[in-house]
């Protein structure tokens, strides 16, 4: 992202805020794969989302396609969350990437949540977006090796 370069670098504040977005990202994909993925023939799994869309054809459409290939959906949405915590806990262009995807999952949803799962969305979207006011030179990883007795020298940019 051009304007990358332009932001200040992410202190440690920032950088934890940055591990728990990533790793929640990580973490929802873990309990997708082992509760959400083998229930996805379960009826009711997704009837709530269905039931709680905002406008009619976003219910026939998650009852006529989405539902029906239930296992297929939930098999992208965990390598969708694999792949943005992944590029959150990185570093450079990959952070911001990894945020603006994150950011468009959680609009994305919006209509097929009812509330208060709403106001939740809303407040995600303010709570992961502040990470685009830093940006973000070393992978999380790094920060962590260091802190946990690295050698001291200067991080490498990724």
């Amino acid at each position: 992202m051009a304007a990358a370069t332009r932001r200040p670098i992410g202190g440690t504040g920032w950088n934890i805020w940055r591990a728990v977005v990533g790793l929640l990202y990580l973490a929802a994909a873990v309990f997708n794969l082992i509760y959400t993925l083998p229930r996805t023939d379960e009826p009711g799994l997704l009837e709530g989302f269905a039931d709680g869309a905002w406008f009619g054809f976003l219910e026939t459409f998650m009852r006529d396609i989405l539902m029906p290939n239930a296992t297929l959906l939930m098999a992208a949405v965990i390598v969708f969350e694999v792949i943005v915590g992944w590029a959150i806990l990185g570093s450079g262009d990959r952070v911001d990437y990894g945020v603006v995807f994150s950011l468009a999952w959680v609009v994305a949803v919006l209509p097929f949540l009812a509330w208060p799962y709403l106001l939740t969305n809303l407040v995600l979207i303010v709570m992961q977006g502040v990470l685009l006011l830093r940006r973000f030179d070393t992978p999380i990883w790094t920060l962590l090796a260091d802190a946990l007795g690295g050698d001291g020298r200067p991080h490498a940019i990724h």
